[in-house]
């Protein structure tokens, strides 16, 4: 298979399934107040299946391992219909799934009708059974923003190298505004200028407001406008708030 591939070409329409997915999503995002930016999650996802042609799609989100927990996946988001599908993938696959999420960033490509094809591409060819059909994982390591994959299964399209490329970029962005939503985490976070993040920072650290503005040279009122305006871009209700959640985004350590 050479780069520059093109792709099949699918012209059967999804808007159907596309309303159908929006319509519970938004309904769940009103509840928690951002119901447009998880809803407008969908038809990117959407988008995506028809580039690789694939029958259905999952957002998979991974805790991480800890001493008290081990690794554990758990689908987030997902096309209408295609709950047993996913259910049965992870059940089969978590463990390998999770192996490869802290071994490698490359996507995998499961059962391809054609593995020496993808000898030179940007991908880990792996096996879900004889007879399956192809499918696609996209892995996002986010640090302690959070990580996971973004699924496509039953994918028809012929993949290049280009469009592998293009749908992991995209996976990417895709996990990584759910995982923001799902920490409650506005999009003003990543206007944090650096006087605010430095004052986090130090109340983080235990130190007062007074003693913060005497290291930085800064009157108290100045420090808490400072604090304030932090606190409102990370969308808290308070700084203890704002700094658990800078300290999740790596904003802060």
């Amino acid at each position: 298979m050479t780069k520059g591939s093109t792709l099949t070409d699918f012209g059967a329409s999804q808007d159907a399934q596309q309303a159908q997915e929006r319509s519970p999503e938004r309904s769940n995002g009103a509840a928690m107040g951002n119901s447009a930016s998880t809803a407008d999650l969908f038809p990117k996802l959407v988008t995506m299946q028809r580039l690789c042609g694939a029958t259905d799609f999952a957002l998979l989100s991974v805790q991480a391992h800890t001493l008290l927990k081990p690794g554990q996946i758990e689908c987030a988001m997902q096309s209408s219909g295609s709950q047993a599908l996913v259910n049965k993938f992870i059940l089969g696959q978590s463990e390998f799934l999770l192996k490869h999420l802290y071994s490698s960033p490359v996507p995998v490509i499961f059962n391809p009708k054609d593995a020496a094809a993808f000898a030179n591409s940007p991908v880990f060819v792996a096996s879900t059974g004889a007879n399956d059909e192809t499918h696609l994982a996209f892995p996002a390591q986010l640090g302690t923003m959070g990580n996971g994959f973004v699924l496509f299964f039953n994918v028809r399209a012929v993949l290049n190298n280009d469009l592998l490329i293009d749908l992991h970029r995209k996976s990417l962005t895709v996990i990584r505004e759910k995982m923001r939503l799902a920490f409650g985490i506005s999009a003003g976070s990543e206007n944090l200028n650096d006087r605010e993040i430095e004052c986090l920072q130090l109340v983080g650290n235990g130190m007062k407001s007074e003693a913060i503005g005497e290291q930085l040279n800064l009157s108290v009122h100045t420090v808490n406008a400072y604090l304030g305006s932090a606190t409102t871009k990370l969308n808290a209700v308070n700084r203890i708030q704002a700094i658990a959640k800078a300290i999740r985004l790596g904003v802060i350590a």
